[in-house]
C-alpha cells in the first residue's frame, strides 16, 4: 500500500488554489437551514470553512484537525486518531456535530474528550459551519457549546452526460502518514451518482526535537462514500447516501508503556490501549423548494446509523493478558422541516426523532488465555434511548433590525437493562427506566448598522439529557480511576449571552464576539474515594455543580493590496464549576476540566491576481494553562501537575502552484522551530517539524 501511494505521487503534481480566508460574502444554512443567509447576517457567532480551506490550504490530517484554526476552537488529541475539538469551553457530548443534518451524537458518547468525530472523513466534506453558542432549539439535547454543521460531497446536475473523477493523495514527514483518495461521479438526464473512498496509513510520530519518534502511536483508517440524487423538480431532489469508516488500532498512547514523560508527565502502565471504530450511515433525503405552494421549502430525512466502539487493552500480564469492552448502537432517525416566508416573518419549524439500540459487554483474557464473559461493557448491557423534539423558530426584519425567536420541546428516555457490572458482588444496581423533559427558548438580534456593519446580541438556552454514558458508564479514567454513572439525573441546563459586530469591507473585515455562559445542574465526576480497591480516587456522576463560563471570539482580515491579506484570529474562555476534592470536601468553584488557554493566530499570504501560485504565513501562539480542575490534577499521564501545560509558539509556511488546469500543487512545512508541544488535554505531542506535501488531480 505505502508503495501504492507513494506512485500516485510520483505520477501526480501537488496541489493548491488560492483561498479567501476569513471572508463573510458566503451563504451558510446553520442557523437558518431551510432559507439560508449571509455569513455577515449571521444572529451568531459562525465560521464557515469550505472544501479548499480542509484539503488544500490547511491540508487537515483528520475531521477535527480541520477545525483548528478557527477562532476560540482548540482540539485535544487524547491519541493521534481521538480528536475533540473545545468549542466555547466544552467538548465531547456538549457540542453536536451533524453530517448532512443528522446527528452523529448518540447516547453512549463519552464524557470529556473522545474518539468519535475523527470517524468521519474529511476528504468526503464540501464545506463545514461552526455556530458557537447554544443551538437548542434548532438542533435539540447536547448543543451547550456549539453546533458543527458538515455538508458532504456529490454529484452536479448536467443536462448533458458527464463524467468525472478526482485523486487526492497527502504525505507529511513527521507523521509518517499516507493518506489517499479517490473519486468518480456521473451526471445526466437529471440523475447524479457519486463514488469516493480514502484510505489512511499513520505509522509512528515524531514529536519534536527532544520527544523525537514516538513508539506506538501509528493506526489506520479507511473510508467510504456514495451518493445518488434524482431530481423531481425544478429546485427539488431525491437523495440516497450511503457512507462507510473504519478505524483500526487507534492507540490512547499516553495510558501504555510505550509513553514518554513530558515536562513531568506520568508515563503510562499498560502495555496496550487502543480503539477501532465502526461507523456506517445510510440515509435517503427530500429537499424540495417551491414557488407559490402552502410553503417554501420542505426536507424529510431517514435515517440508519450504526456505530461501534471496541476498546483492547493489556494490563499485567500475570494476572490479565486482555481486556475488551465493546459496545454496539444502531439508531434510526427521522427529521423533517419546513420554511414559509409570511407577512410575520420567515418561519421555519420541524420534529426531530432518534432512537437508539444498545449492545454493551466485554470479556476478560487471563494469562492462560481463559476467556472470561464480562456482566456488560462500559455502559448497560442493553438498552434503548428515545430523543424527539419539535420546534419552531421566526426571522422577523423591522427596518434594520432582524429579530430571530425560538422555541423547542425535547423529551428523552431510556430503559437499560443489565446496569449491575458485577453480579457477584453485594451491591445491586437496578435496572433504569426513566425520562427527561424540557423546553429551551433563544431570542436573537442583528442590527444592520450600514451596509459595512452588523451588531449582533442574544440569549439562547442550551439543553444535555443525561445519556446512558452519564447514568450506567463503570470506565477506567485518568489515571487508574474508575468512572461510575449516577442513576438519578437531571437534565443539564444553561443560559448564554453574548453580544458581536461584524464588518465587511472590500479590502478589509472584523468579527468580534463576547459571551458568557451560567451552568444549572450541571453533571460531573464527583469523588467518592478508593471504591474499586486498586489506591485510586473512583469518581461517581452527579448533578453536583453549578457554574459560569465566559470568553471571547475575534478574527480580522485587511488587503492593503490586491495580492496581500493579513489575517489574525484570537480565541479566549474561561470557566468554574463547582467541584469537590479526591477526599470528598467541597471545594468551591474550580476550573472547568480540560478547557485550552488563549490562542492566538496570525498570518501573511501573498497571491497574485492572474497569478497561478500563493505562499502564506502563519504563527500559532498559545499561552501556559495552569488552570487545572481537580480531575485535571488526578491525570497526571496527560497533564503536567506542577505548572500545567506549557505554552507554545509553532511557525507554519505553506503554498502552491497550480501546474495546469487539472493538476495544482501544495506544499507545507509546519513547526517549523520543531517544538515539543500538545494541546492542553492532550495524551500525546503535535508533530514536530513536519514536512507536508498533496496531490489534487481533476478530470
Amino acid at each position: 500500500m505505502r508503495l501504492v501511494l507513494m506512485l500516485l505521487f510520483i505520477g501526480g503534481a501537488l496541489f493548491a488554489q488560492e483561498t479567501k480566508p476569513k471572508q463573510q460574502d458566503v451563504t451558510i444554512y446553520g442557523t437558518s437551514p431551510e432559507k439560508g443567509q449571509q455569513l455577515f447576517d449571521a444572529p451568531y457567532s459562525t465560521n464557515a470553512i469550505d472544501e479548499n480551506d480542509i484539503v488544500q490550504r490547511r491540508m487537515s490530517r483528520t475531521f477535527p484537525e480541520a477545525l483548528e484554526e478557527t477562532p476560540g476552537v482548540s482540539v485535544q488529541k487524547t491519541g493521534p486518531g481521538q480528536g475533540s475539538p473545545f468549542i466555547r469551553g466544552f467538548t465531547g457530548f456538549r457540542n453536536v456535530l451533524l453530517i448532512d443534518g443528522i446527528r452523529l451524537n448518540n447516547s453512549v458518547f463519552r464524557e470529556g474528550p473522545n474518539q468519535y468525530w475523527a470517524t468521519v472523513d474529511s476528504y468526503m466534506i464540501d464545506s463545514i459551519e461552526v455556530v458557537r453558542g447554544p443551538s437548542s432549539v434548532l438542533y435539540g439535547s447536547d448543543s451547550i457549546g456549539g453546533t458543527v454543521l458538515a455538508t458532504t460531497n456529490g454529484p452536479a446536475f448536467l443536462d448533458a452526460k458527464h463524467f468525472g473523477g478526482r485523486t487526492i493523495g497527502r504525505y507529511a514527514y513527521s507523521e509518517d502518514a499516507y493518506q489517499a483518495r479517490q473519486e468518480v461521479w456521473a451526471s445526466g438526464g437529471g440523475v447524479g451518482a457519486f463514488v469516493g473512498g480514502t484510505y489512511r496509513d499513520y505509522h509512528d510520530m515524531n514529536g519534536g526535537k527532544h520527544v523525537g519518534w514516538t513508539e506506538g502511536t501509528g493506526y489506520d483508517q479507511y473510508g467510504a462514500d456514495a451518493k445518488v440524487s434524482f431530481k423531481v423538480g425544478e429546485k427539488s431532489e431525491i437523495v440516497f447516501a450511503a457512507q462507510r469508516d473504519r478505524t483500526h488500532n487507534s492507540p490512547r498512547w499516553h495510558r501504555t508503556v510505550d509513553s514518554d514523560s513530558w515536562h513531568g508527565t506520568t508515563p503510562g502502565t499498560e502495555l496496550r490501549d487502543d480503539f477501532e471504530q465502526d461507523r456506517d450511515l445510510y440515509y435517503v433525503q427530500y429537499r424540495g423548494r417551491y414557488t407559490d405552494a402552502a410553503v417554501d421549502a420542505v426536507t424529510l430525512s431517514l435515517s440508519f446509523h450504526q456505530q461501534a466502539e471496541k476498546e483492547n487493552r493489556k494490563t499485567n500480564p500475570a494476572t490479565l493478558a486482555q481486556q475488551v469492552r465493546l459496545h454496539d448502537v444502531d439508531t434510526l432517525g427521522f427529521f423533517t422541516r419546513v420554511g414559509k416566508q409570511t407577512s410575520a416573518g420567515y418561519f421555519t419549524a420541524g420534529v426531530d426523532v432518534y432512537r437508539d439500540d444498545v449492545s454493551s459487554d466485554g470479556y476478560n483474557r487471563d494469562a492462560a488465555g481463559v476467556l472470561t464473559k464480562l456482566p456488560r461493557g462500559n455502559v448497560a448491557g442493553e438498552a434503548e434511548y428515545l430523543l424527539t423534539g419539535v420546534f419552531i423558530q421566526d426571522e422577523i426584519t423591522l427596518g434594520g433590525l432582524d429579530i430571530v425567536p425560538g422555541l423547542r420541546f425535547t423529551r428523552a428516555s431510556v430503559d437499560a437493562e443489565d446496569v449491575d457490572p458485577n453480579l457477584a458482588d453485594a451491591t445491586d444496581i437496578p435496572d433504569l427506566d426513566d425520562d427527561y423533559s424540557a423546553v429551551t427558548g433563544s431570542l436573537r438580534f442583528v442590527f444592520h448598522v450600514n451596509e459595512n456593519w452588523n451588531v449582533i446580541a442574544g440569549w439562547g438556552m442550551g439543553f444535555r439529557a443525561p445519556s446512558l454514558d452519564d447514568t450506567t458508564v463503570v470506565a477506567s479514567v485518568g489515571a487508574g480511576s474508575i468512572d461510575f454513572g449516577g442513576p438519578d439525573l437531571d437534565p443539564e441546563k444553561s443560559h448564554t449571552f453574548d453580544v458581536g459586530v461584524r464588518s465587511q469591507y472590500e479590502s478589509w473585515g472584523t468579527s468580534a464576539f463576547a459571551f458568557y455562559t451560567l451552568l444549572r445542574d450541571f453533571i460531573v465526576r464527583v469523588p467518592i474515594g478508593d471504591v474499586a480497591g486498586d489506591a485510586a480516587i473512583d469518581f461517581q456522576r452527579e448533578n453536583a455543580a453549578d457554574g459560569w463560563v465566559y470568553g471571547f471570539e475575534v478574527e480580522f482580515f485587511v488587503k492593503p493590496t490586491a495580492e496581500v491579506t493579513l489575517f489574525a484570529d484570537w480565541g479566549y474562555a474561561r470557566g468554574k464549576v463547582d467541584q469537590r476534592t479526591t477526599a470528598g470536601v467541597d471545594a468551591g468553584e474550580q476550573p472547568l476540566g480540560k478547557v485550552g488557554p488563549s490562542i492566538l493566530h496570525v498570518g501573511a499570504r501573498y497571491a497574485p491576481v492572474d497569478g497561478a501560485f500563493w505562499i502564506e504565513g502563519l504563527v500559532t501562539a498559545a499561552d501556559r494553562q495552569s488552570h487545572l480542575s481537580i480531575s485535571d490534577g488526578a491525570d497526571p499521564q496527560r497533564i503536567p501537575q506542577k505548572h500545567g501545560t506549557p505554552g507554545y509558539t509553532a511557525y507554519t509556511v505553506r503554498g502552491g502552484y497550480r501546474v495546469s488546469e487539472f493538476a495544482t500543487l501544495t506544499a507545507a512545512v509546519e513547526n517549523i522551530s520543531d517544538k515539543d508541544y500538545r494541546v492542553h488535554g492532550s495524551g500525546v505531542n503535535e508533530p514536530g517539524v513536519n514536512a507536508v506535501v498533496g496531490l489534487d488531480l481533476k478530470y
